[in-house]
């Protein structure tokens, strides 16, 4: 069920050097490529596919003709959604080569026609004004430089009354629980990655950007200083993980923020 925590006005700390950031996420989506998937099976137990499952269900309600997937990754929720609505047009942006070299692959034998993948930045996204009637971004706003930027630029592309949805990673709520997922994170995840993949550095880059992200009622209040309303999110595995939504809508002024149930 998806509700609506009340929102505080804590800032957050987006100040890095944004240039070092995005050579930085790029080195390592670059390199992890071809282990990605199967680490995200290790690292969440597979959970992530539940909580993807979860997001391309409510795309699905809407019944949205043209949507963009942003940081699509290997493709898994662009194709998803293109077999769930044949009539729309998927599209699927992401700024490693390498990474849309596996989307390509994994989109091959599956005789869809409706997915098309771009490379592209989130930060400037290569579409005009009002082109999707709806945009997603999975565990990626995360890493890009600016999250204040992208979300400004997933606005601009929205049609009115479009439909914003971001999934991402995040810290426990309970300080009783917070600390064993810092541990996880900080340590376990990297052992599993160096186990693995030999690759424990990149994962420890995805630590730090867990770490650096804002937490569910600062996205919240983000989007909405940037213009989406009716905006909601939906928390998993002990907060580990959320789901935000926000509309580009063309009512005036927004419902006072208290808890939403949709």
């Amino acid at each position: 069920m998806f509700f609506l925590d009340k929102f505080d006005a804590k800032s957050y700390d987006n100040s890095y050097d944004n240039s070092s950031k995005e050579k930085k996420v790029y080195d390592v989506f670059q390199t992890i490529s071809p282990h990605y998937d199967k680490m995200n099976d290790i690292i969440s137990s597979r959970m992530h596919r539940r909580w993807k499952a979860d997001l391309i269900k409510q795309i699905a309600t809407q019944k949205c003709l043209s949507v963009l997937d942003i940081c699509c990754g290997t493709g898994d929720i662009a194709l998803r959604l293109a077999q769930e609505n044949p009539h729309a047009t998927i599209h699927g942006l992401d700024f490693s080569e390498n990474m849309l070299a596996a989307a390509e692959d994994r989109k091959t034998g599956l005789d869809l026609n409706n997915v098309l993948f771009h490379h592209g930045n989130a930060m400037a996204l290569p579409f005009e004004d009002q082109s999707f009637q709806c945009v997603t971004i999975s565990f990626g706003l995360r890493n890009v430089p600016d999250y204040e930027q992208v979300l400004r630029e997933m606005h601009r592309i929205l049609e009115p009354e479009g439909t914003l949805y971001c999934l991402d990673s995040s810290y426990p709520d309970s300080p009783l629980v917070k600390p064993f997922f810092k541990v996880y994170f900080k340590f376990i995840m990297p052992a599993f990655a160096s186990l693995f993949t030999r690759h424990k550095e990149e994962y420890k880059w995805l630590n730090d950007s867990t770490e650096q992200f804002l937490t569910k009622n600062e996205l919240a209040h983000l989007m909405k200083k940037i213009g989406f309303q009716e905006i909601a999110l939906r928390s998993y595995f002990l907060g580990s993980a959320a789901l935000h939504r926000g509309k580009k809508t063309t009512k005036k002024g927004d419902p006072p923020c208290t808890e939403k149930i949709l």
